[in-house]
C-alpha cells in the first residue's frame, strides 16, 4: 500500500490511497469464507457449499464488500501509523481499477493539543440572593405551578399565552410546520422579532414576519392570560401546611440548597469560560454539527441560518470543552467504575437491551468522567468571593450554558 496527503491539515485530511489489485482477491477469499459459514443452497448441507460456486454465483456481492473491507483496512492502517484519531467518518470522493486500485479518502481528525494551567484556575462567586428575594421568587414561582389559565379577547400582552398554527419558510421552501404551538410572549426559545409580533394579537389574526432569511406565518388559534392563586392560608392548606408561615418556612430551606446549586453550577460554569479562553485549536465540523444537532433537539428549533448564526459558535465551545475535558481526564487519570455508570443507568430508569446496550453505556460513561473532570477542576480552582463587574462586551458574548 502507498498513500499520498493531498489535504493536510489540522484537522482535515485527504488521502489518495494505491493498492494492489491482486490484494483484492484474499478480500473476497475472506467474503466467501464468511458466507460459506451461513448459506445453504439445495442439494448441499449449511457451511458445506464450495466456495468456487459461493464465489460465481455471488461474484458482484462479494467483490463489493471485498472492496469495502480493503478501502477500511487501508484507511485503518494509515490511521494507526498516522496516529491520527478520527472525528468522522471517511468519505470515499472516488475509485480507479487497473493494476492498482486507488482511491481518495476525505475525513477529520481530533487535532493535537496540550493542556497545561488548568489548576488553580481563579474564579469569581456571585453574592448569595439575599432570603427576602429567594422567598419572594419562590412564592411566585409555586403561586406559577397552581395558576389558572383563562382565554381573553383583549389584544395579547407580555407573559400571555398565545396557541398558534406556525410557519417557517426560507425562500419558498416550507423549513418547519406545527400546528397549535403555544407560547409564552416573552420566551427566549423565539427570536426578539417573533415576540414583539405577538405582542397585540387577537384570536383569528394572522402574522407574518421575517428574521433574517426566516419568515415565520403565525395563526392565531387563542390567547390566554394567567391568574395567580391569592397567598393566604387556604394555599398554604392546598399545599398540606397548617398555616401560610408553616409554608414558607419549609420553602425557605428548600431554596437555600438550591441557591447554593446554582451558584456552584454558575461557578463551574465560568470554570468553563475560562478554560475555553486558554485552551484554543480548531474543532473538526462534524463534532460541531453534533452539538449543534443536540441544540436543535433539545429546544425543539427547525434548522434554518438564523438558527445557525446563533447556535453554531456555542456548539463549537462545548464541543471543544468536551475535547479539553477528555484530554484532562486522560491526563490526570480520572476513570468512570462499571458500579457508577449502572447506578445512573438505575437512576435514569433507562432498560438495556441487546442492540443498546453498548451505546448507551458509553454514552453514560462519557457523561460521568466529563461531570468527574469539571469537578476536579472545580475543587483545585481558587474562587474568590466576591462579585466581578462583567463588562457589557463581556455580557453579550456570555452563552452560560457550555457544558450542557
Amino acid at each position: 500500500m502507498q498513500y499520498e496527503l493531498k489535504v493536510d491539515k489540522e484537522v482535515e485530511k485527504e488521502l489518495e490511497v494505491s493498492v494492489p489489485a491482486t490484494e483484492l482477491d484474499s478480500f473476497i477469499d475472506q467474503e466467501a469464507n464468511k458466507l460459506q459459514k451461513k448459506l445453504t443452497l439445495r442439494g448441499f448441507r449449511k457451511g458445506k457449499v464450495p466456495k468456487n460456486l459461493i464465489k460465481t454465483r455471488y461474484h458482484d456481492t462479494l467483490r463489493a464488500q471485498a472492496m469495502d473491507s480493503l478501502v477500511t483496512k487501508s484507511y485503518l492502517d494509515i490511521l494507526q501509523e498516522k496516529k491520527w484519531r478520527p472525528a468522522s467518518r471517511a468519505t470515499l470522493l472516488n475509485i480507479e481499477e487497473g493494476e492498482q486500485i486507488t482511491f481518495r479518502l476525505q475525513f477529520e481528525v481530533i487535532p493535537v493539543f496540550n493542556v497545561d494551567n488548568y489548576m488553580g484556575l481563579e474564579i469569581f462567586s456571585d453574592e448569595p440572593l439575599s432570603d427576602n428575594v429567594l422567598l419572594e421568587q419562590g412564592i411566585e414561582e409555586l403561586r406559577e405551578q397552581f395558576a389558572t389559565v383563562k382565554e381573553v379577547t383583549r389584544p395579547a400582552v407580555v407573559d400571555d399565552i398565545v396557541t398558534m398554527d406556525l410557519e417557517t419558510r426560507e425562500g419558498n421552501k416550507v423549513t418547519d410546520k406545527q400546528t397549535d404551538v403555544t407560547i409564552r410572549i416573552g420566551d427566549r426559545n423565539y427570536p426578539d422579532e417573533v415576540n414583539r409580533a405577538l405582542v397585540g394579537v387577537k384570536k383569528s389574526n394572522n402574522k407574518q414576519i421575517k428574521v433574517g432569511h426566516v419568515t415565520y406565518r403565525m395563526v392565531i388559534k387563542k390567547v390566554e392570560e394567567k391568574n395567580l392563586p391569592p397567598l393566604d392560608d387556604d394555599f398554604a392548606k392546598k399545599q398540606n401546611y397548617e398555616k401560610l408561615e408553616d409554608l414558607k418556612k419549609k420553602l425557605m430551606e428548600d431554596l437555600k440548597k438550591i441557591e447554593e446549586r446554582r451558584i456552584e453550577e454558575e461557578l463551574k460554569d465560568s470554570l468553563s469560560h475560562v478554560i475555553l479562553e486558554r485552551i484554543r485549536f480548531p474543532v473538526p465540523k462534524a463534532l460541531i454539527q453534533n452539538e449543534y444537532q443536540k441544540i436543535l433537539q433539545k429546544s425543539n428549533l427547525p434548522d434554518s441560518d438564523t438558527t445557525k448564526e446563533r447556535f453554531w459558535q456555542i456548539a463549537e465551545k462545548r464541543a471543544r470543552f468536551n475535547l479539553i475535558l477528555d484530554k484532562i481526564a486522560e491526563k490526570e487519570n480520572i476513570r468512570v467504575g462499571e458500579e457508577e455508570i449502572m447506578n445512573l443507568i438505575s437512576t435514569m430508569n433507562i432498560k438495556l437491551n441487546d442492540e443498546n446496550r453498548e451505546d448507551i453505556i458509553h454514552y453514560m460513561s462519557s457523561i460521568l468522567s466529563k461531570e468527574k473532570t469539571i469537578d476536579f477542576l472545580y475543587k483545585n480552582a481558587k474562587i474568590s468571593k466576591k462579585s466581578r463587574i462583567i463588562s457589557p462586551k463581556e455580557a453579550i458574548n456570555d452563552t452560560r450554558a457550555i457544558r450542557h
